[in-house]
């Protein structure tokens, strides 16, 4: 067991180490550093099997991480090329797909849609005045129902194209466009037939020309690639049982409703996929679209009249969180969820994906956001200095040897502690929104912080305390005790 001396001591026996100030990427990593030792922590909780995170800017991956193994039976660790399925981020590659096409004048986007398909409309009742249109398919508008006849996610059982024709007859539309948001995978499957229709090649074929080749997507795919689990590919695994166990995903395609929810991709990939957006959009001119397409594609099409619904571009979901919009699309389907997110001012953007189907990387993706977009801007961002601040100077401390996971014994009060401007961040380790729960310790004197209230006050002594040999292994505050973990 190590000696504990005193803190009170530490500050006559330990002198206080020189200022070393903290650059603004110094800064960006401590906080990259708490979150992942935050998400390892409650992805553990939750026994998830794989994980992958990424964030970009502009043209550049700029941080990642990797959480377990493609397969609990291979144990491959999960890297930057594993392929995930995606799920309903495949709605994006679906409707780029769709609008190069209207570019090209082989889609009409206000033409109706069946004229592409064949006359295989639901019966309808409405009296709808506007037809189903590629335009309004894209919104979640269409009045069209969200799935098939048939419950495919149950068994993994999807149709094929004739099939999904055939069962679409059988439908009644549902009301008239425009009158109501419903979100609908049998309408993205239906896209894909028009794409196949248009393009005279296979929705696989023309999304792997179109757009995977040309952007370098190498590990991604237009259906599931079970043939690479263990080898490339992450299974995925459904809820965990009464006991805590999870069942695999059984083997299969995603056929027709591969557009709406069948591509597999990898962080590095969706990285490529994210600064293709920003490329395009700050460059102009047309790389797999016009860029005045993918700005029409991202300009909210849709809100609800009270503004009470989801609001949505030409495939893209626009989401407001507090004061911030970002843009792209979420993603849930048999043992797998992803979250895709671009802050477009920022040109940032937020990859995560889970083999879980009761763990939402959108969540986590959102107090990430929240947690370091500032930093990351602050260093990559346009004008970005990556010298020390003035304030720096204003402690008398080197605060990188604080910095550490701090656990709480008994209880779920563990926090990561790390480097924010002259004084020290504690971010919660497992509350639901950690960065909503971020506190300020001011350095006092030796090894005494002090807490700082948001009016700038301070408040109760945090005391951190050392080993014989000098090494930080607890902090203290309130009483509580939390004992560092290497």
């Amino acid at each position: 067991m190590k000696k504990l001396i005193p803190a009170l001591a530490t500050c006559l026996l330990v002198a206080s180490p020189a200022l070393e100030a903290q650059s603004a990427q110094e800064r960006l990593d401590s906080r990259l550093r708490a979150v992942e030792a935050i998400i390892d922590a409650q992805l553990a909780r939750e026994s998830v099997p794989g994980a992958a995170m990424g964030i970009v800017h502009d043209q550049q991956l700029v941080w990642s991480h990797q959480y377990g193994v493609e397969s609990l039976r291979t144990k491959r660790d999960v890297t930057d090329d594993t392929a995930f399925s995606i799920c309903s981020v495949s709605k994006l590659f679906n409707g780029i797909a769709a609008m190069s096409l209207v570019d090209a004048g082989k889609l009409d986007l206000d033409a109706r849609l069946y004229d592409y398909i064949g006359d295989v409309a639901p019966s309808d009742d409405t009296g709808a005045d506007e037809p189903v249109t590629l335009r309004n398919v894209l919104s979640h508008v269409s009045g069209l129902p969200r799935e098939g006849v048939e419950d495919f996610w149950s068994n993994t059982t999807f149709p094929d194209v004739a099939t999904l024709r055939d069962t679409t007859q059988r439908h009644d539309q549902l009301y008239a466009p425009y009158d109501h948001w419903l979100y609908s995978y049998l309408c993205m499957a239906l896209i894909g037939d028009a794409i196949s229709e248009a393009s005279s090649e296979s929705w696989g074929d023309f999304v792997s020309a179109t757009i995977l080749e040309p952007l370098g997507l190498e590990n991604t795919t237009t259906d599931m690639p079970f043939d690479r689990v263990g080898r490339g590919f992450a299974r995925g695994y459904y809820v965990r049982d009464a006991k805590g166990r999870r069942k695999p995903v059984e083997e299969h395609q995603f056929r027709a409703y591969a557009p709406a929810a069948g591509v597999a991709s990898s962080v590095n990939d969706l990285a490529r996929f994210a600064s293709w957006h920003f490329r395009l959009r700050e460059d102009g001119g047309q790389e797999i679209l016009k860029a005045s397409t993918l700005r029409q594609m991202m300009r909210v099409h849709w809100v609800g009249s009270e503004f009470d619904e989801p609001g949505w571009g030409l495939a893209y979901a626009t989401r407001r969180y507090g004061d911030t919009t970002l843009w792209g699309h979420g993603g849930y389907c048999p043992g797998a969820r992803t979250s895709f997110a671009m802050r477009l001012p920022d040109e940032t953007a937020y990859i995560m994906m889970v083999t879980a189907n009761d763990v939402a990387p959108g969540a986590h993706m959102r107090w990430v956001f929240d947690f370091i977009n500032a930093a990351v801007t602050s260093v990559y961002g346009e004008g970005a200095d990556d010298a020390p601040s003035d304030d720096d100077a204003s402690s008398d401390a080197d605060l990188t040897e604080f910095e550490g996971y701090y656990a709480g014994e008994n209880y779920d009060w563990d926090v990561y502690i790390g480097i924010d401007d002259d004084a020290l961040f504690a971010i919660p380790v497992y509350d639901r929104n950690p960065a909503n729960g971020v506190d300020l310790f001011t350095h006092e004197d030796g090894d005494v912080f002090r807490y700082k209230r948001d009016d700038g006050s301070l408040a109760e002594p945090v005391i951190f305390e050392r080993d014989d040999k000098g090494s930080i292994v607890s902090l203290t505050r309130h009483s509580y005790r939390y004992t560092r973990v290497d």
